[in-house]
């Protein structure tokens, strides 16, 4: 280009007031949990001054999403999903309109979870390339799943699965409505055909661990547990609930070395999720309640029982605490 033609095209694009170069800022994201874990299929919105939505994504394997083609501005990013509070951040190109030179910005979202869903299953962050026809069925999936149409949902994860065998998440997903829907043997198929994809995924032991708990089978449950908090420790229902295993065993077990064992490595796993939600998960009184009484430590039990209650002062379980209560009290007199 001569050094008129460049003076010319400078000249057009102050005179015209538009830009003459591409807006192609790009935002980068990823969602993640307060207690560290990364979350999958995320509704995030993405809007400007006013609340106005311009684009809408869902987060991918590892919590991520992106926006792209963005002008220079700020915006406003909105996540929401069941089971957390939602949660906005604001994001922000300081390149102007007229001398873009394609931007990235890069945030971090952390959402909540609701006090009644810190006992929620764990994401995945497991990454695949998928192909298409398998990612819009798993998708549809998802969304039938949240519209709590659960048959219309597994149509779509067998479907997604057809497109691709070796999909993860589908399988994940399909196991884990399974066993919501009280079909446990086919969940736990569902449930190894993912852990023999992707044998390094928490949330897959975890789901595990949920079926063998409803089964009684508490052994198997402890080390779906373990396994879980291995792979995760930042879980705060792996660890409650592979405590929950751990006091099921020693409350069955003979053998009192290893009983006082178990309800040792119980307290601390319910130490550890006590702290790691915040003081929030208040069934851990319950089950430190257990440990107290297996022990013979009567009025410990007794004051977990009443923290429970003060906690949850309009629990549906409180008459049956309350009664547990005076049954302790009576024994200690005794």
């Amino acid at each position: 280009m001569t050094r008129q033609a460049l003076l010319t095209f400078f000249a057009f694009a102050l005179i015209s007031g538009t830009s003459v170069f591409a807006q192609n800022n790009m935002l980068h994201g990823k969602v993640r949990s307060t207690n560290g874990v990364t979350v999958n299929n995320a509704i995030v919105e993405l809007r400007v001054g006013g609340g106005a939505m311009i684009q809408q994504t869902v987060t991918r394997n590892d919590g991520d999403f992106a926006f792209s083609n963005l002008s220079g501005g700020e915006y406003e990013v909105l996540v929401t999903i069941a089971g957390y509070e939602p949660a906005a951040q604001m994001a922000r190109f300081n390149q102007g309109d007229r001398m873009s030179f394609n931007e990235v910005v890069n945030i971090e979202v952390m959402i909540r979870p609701k006090r009644e869903t810190i006992l929620s299953a764990p994401g995945t962050n497991f990454v695949q390339e998928v192909p298409k026809a398998a990612r819009a069925a798993y998708e549809k999936a998802i969304a039938r799943l949240r519209e709590g149409k659960s048959d219309e949902g597994i149509a779509a994860l067998h479907e997604a699965i057809a497109n691709f065998n070796d999909y993860f998440d589908a399988h994940y997903a399909l196991g884990k409505e399974l066993f919501r829907a009280g079909k446990d043997n086919e969940a736990l198929e569902a449930l190894e055909r993912a852990r023999q994809i992707n044998d390094r995924q928490d949330a897959v032991y975890y789901m595990f661990g949920l079926v063998m708990i409803k089964e009684g089978k508490f052994a198997v449950a402890e080390f779906a547990f373990r396994e879980a908090v291995r792979l995760n420790s930042n879980n705060v229902a792996s660890r409650f609930y592979h405590a929950q295993a751990l006091i099921e065993l020693a409350l069955r077990g003979n053998d009192e070395k290893q009983r006082n064992v178990d309800l040792t490595a119980a307290e601390k796993e319910l130490d550890r999720a006590w702290d790691s939600s915040e003081k929030k998960l208040t069934a851990v009184y319950l089950q430190r309640a257990r440990i107290h009484e297996k022990r013979g430590e009567k009025l410990a039990a007794v004051a977990d029982l009443e923290s429970y209650l003060k906690a949850e002062p309009e629990a549906k379980n409180g008459a049956a605490i309350r009664a547990a209560i005076t049954k302790l009290r009576g024994e200690t007199k005794q």
